[in-house]
């Protein structure tokens, strides 16, 4: 998983693991500079590359995988930071959407 810097249009860090800084590999076929992704590749050649790369929301990895990204367990980083706001919103929207209750329907009389 990676998150993406404001450095350049071709170039990721790698704040979860290994803090690299990696490039997005010339045949992944992305237009845009995603700001999350998932890869499946690294590729070392002059350069460190990420290939076979897909978009992802940064929801979706504590949702989907809250085990594997367990935000006790990461070191201090920027992605740490940024999942702890994401979480932090979607605590308060929970709590804004469970306030707002519908109104109650009246009763038909028989």
């Amino acid at each position: 998983m990676c998150k993406g810097d404001d450095i350049s249009l071709t170039r990721i860090r790698s704040f979860c693991f290994s803090n690299q800084v990696v490039s997005l590999h010339p045949s992944c076929g992305l237009d845009t500079q995603p700001e999350w992704v998932l890869f499946n590749e690294f590729v070392l050649t002059t350069r460190h590359y990420i290939r076979t790369v897909t978009e992802i929301r940064p929801e979706w990895l504590l949702e989907l995988a809250a085990n594997y990204y367990d935000l006790a367990a990461f070191t201090d980083s920027e992605a740490k930071r940024a999942l702890q706001r994401m979480l932090k919103k979607q605590n308060a929207k929970s709590i804004k959407a469970a306030a707002v209750k519908p109104p109650k329907k009246k009763a038909k009389a028989s």
